[in-house]
């Protein structure tokens, strides 16, 4: 039997598109304030690879990447003929998930399986819908392949699935989760070839092609905003695959598609300071040649900074969040803003970029708090800056205590993208103030670029090699708009 994996069009315009699958949490972009940026969908492409390895028809497909419509995404099912369809969701794309689940059962016949945070947390108002048949739960790979070799018999027993919910004569079954893969190692490289590889472009790579790589899942805090550990993963457990692996991975990389910089697209690569160590020396022994950057926790020390760099590391985003201690405290994020100032000097004594990310609304947050969070993040001296409206989803602790606290102003699941839609308020703080304030600093994020000649110039390279000279001065022209409007 073939399973399809199929991460299918959310919102597209010509104004805005939306991203999930591969992303930390789904959110609406807006084309004249954004890079262009489309996640690797790296659950839907390991599950794939593994699938291939032992045996199965898998085949695979990134409409949103593609840019491609949900007609035309049906009609590749239609060709395809699964009799398995696993659908990626979310909580703001969850109406239109579970809409295009009912196509393709009408469609195709096929057995439908929702994946991802909203379904994980939610899996049995997922069940509920008649065109749902599986829910798999958080870390996926072994449950689909569980479920594939069930299928294979005559009588399948869904029920001793971990890991999988599912129906049966009328009853939802809720199966507990599966335990998490600890041999990161025994997972085939995820598969790149059926999908469209160079449009995987992280905003904070200065080379293209860039490609998203991981070395690493989960993360061992327990920030009250974070999806990662506390629902796909179900709790705070960093798990590292071994530096011989990445590199052997990274090579693969550089040879076949001719990647210029590779992106760690991990919760935090420098979690564990041997862990990256570890990496770098097996980089020079193997004398890799390729520009990287990652996700860190900011507090690594200069020695270790100086050896990424050494081994090739360009570049280190950081989640900063907010300027205001009590707020980083409620939080629960351990850090202050001394280490966020002493590692972004370090960085930028040994020539590094750094990119810290912010978002306005968390709880406490005030104008007051917000000013100085958008001061502090445009004099500390990273090279370039990210904002976001703080979003309280389902199955976090903001959720909880958003609920609790009457802060939510909205039940409408599609609002909660965390982009440009609020969906909170506090008495000193309402959503129009949280959206003024994030055009202010994306405007502001801008100028930041400009005032940079180096960093602005690789940036024109990139879109012009990604986009051509057509599209080159369409994005240009977008930018420039919203840059210049009032």
């Amino acid at each position: 039997m073939k399973i399809a994996f199929i991460n299918q069009p959310w919102v597209e315009t010509e104004e805005k598109y939306g991203v999930k699958a591969g992303s930390r949490w789904a959110n609406i972009r807006l084309k004249n304030q954004n890079l262009s940026y489309y996640p690797f969908p790296f659950n839907m492409a390991y599950t794939t690879a593994l699938l291939r390895k032992e045996g199965f028809e898998a085949v695979i497909k990134d409409g949103i990447a593609e840019e491609i419509s949900t007609d035309y995404c049906i009609n590749w099912l239609k060709k395809e003929n699964p009799g398995v369809v696993l659908v990626e969701t979310s909580t703001p794309s969850i109406k239109t998930d579970l809409e295009f689940a009912q196509k393709v059962k009408e469609e195709t016949g096929a057995l439908i399986i929702l994946s991802g945070t909203h379904a994980t947390t939610m899996p049995k108002e997922m069940l509920i819908h008649k065109q749902v048949d599986f829910v798999a739960l958080g870390e996926y790979e072994y449950v689909i392949l569980d479920l594939m070799k069930e299928l294979q018999k005559q009588k399948p027993n869904f029920a001793k699935i971990k890991g999988l919910c599912s129906k049966s004569k009328g009853k939802i079954i809720l199966n507990p989760r599966r335990e998490l893969i600890t041999d990161l190692d025994a997972l085939p490289f995820p598969e790149r070839d059926d999908l469209p590889i160079y449009k995987y472009n992280d905003p904070f790579c200065k080379k293209y092609p860039n490609i998203p790589i991981i070395a690493s899942r989960g993360c061992p805090f327990k920030c009250i905003y974070c999806l990662e550990p506390s629902v796909f993963y179900g709790r705070p457990l960093h798990r590292a695959r071994s530096p011989k692996k990445i590199v052997e991975e990274i090579a693969l990389l550089v040879k076949k598609y001719k990647v210029k910089e590779v992106y760690f697209d991990d919760s935090s690569l420098t979690v564990n300071k041997k862990y990256v160590k570890d990496i770098c020396y097996e980089l020079l022994r193997k004398n890799v040649k390729v520009n990287w950057s990652c996700m860190a926790d900011a507090r690594i020390d200069l020695d270790t900074l100086k050896l990424m760099k050494r081994a090739g590391c360009s570049g280190l985003k950081f989640g900063a969040e907010t300027a205001n201690p009590e707020i980083l405290k409620t939080i629960k994020k351990p850090l202050n803003l001394n280490i966020i100032r002493t590692f972004v000097k370090n960085c930028n004594k040994i020539g590094l970029y750094t990119h810290g990310t912010y978002m306005f609304g968390l709880p406490g947050e005030t104008r007051q708090t917000i000013k100085n969070t958008i001061d502090f993040a445009f004099s500390v001296g990273s090279t370039t800056s990210q904002f976001a409206i703080a979003t309280p989803l389902p199955g976090t602790e903001f959720y909880s205590m958003a609920k609790k606290n009457g802060w939510l102003i909205t039940d409408d699941w599609s609002k909660y993208e965390g982009g440009s839609s609020p969906v909170i308020e506090y008495p000193n703080l309402s959503a129009r103030d949280l959206q003024e304030a994030i055009r202010y600093a994306k405007r502001r994020r801008m100028v930041q670029i400009l005032d940079n000649p180096k960093v602005m110039l690789q940036y024109m390279i990139k879109i012009y090699k990604m986009n051509g000279p057509v599209g080159f001065v369409k994005e240009m022209t977008e930018k420039a708009k919203f840059l210049l409007k009032k």
